[in-house]
């Protein structure tokens, strides 16, 4: 059965229950999921912006110049690379 399917049969089955009780307990289990998840994703998200602090402070980052000096490169060893008998992109 399809992801779809399946959040369509959860959807006609909780639409037949008429204990209170039931939809809160559904509802609070939906949102712990939920939350978790965001809670995960915020962790990550902090943990990968203090990397990249330090990696900053340690003097671990290009220049916009040195940056668009490493693209310039790389375009023209690429180029190159076309021009080469039978390459083809």
């Amino acid at each position: 059965m399809t992801t779809i399917a399946e959040r369509k049969k959860i959807a006609k089955l909780v639409l037949t229950i008429n204990d209170e009780s039931v939809i809160t307990k559904i509802k609070s289990l939906l949102t712990a999921e939920s939350k978790t998840a965001r809670e995960k994703y915020i962790e990550q998200y902090n943990k990968e912006i203090d990397e990249a602090v330090a990696r900053i402070e340690s003097g671990k980052f290009y220049t916009e110049k040195q940056a668009n000096a490493l693209l310039a490169k790389w375009q023209k060893e690429v180029l190159a690379g076309m021009k080469k008998p039978g390459k083809t992109l």
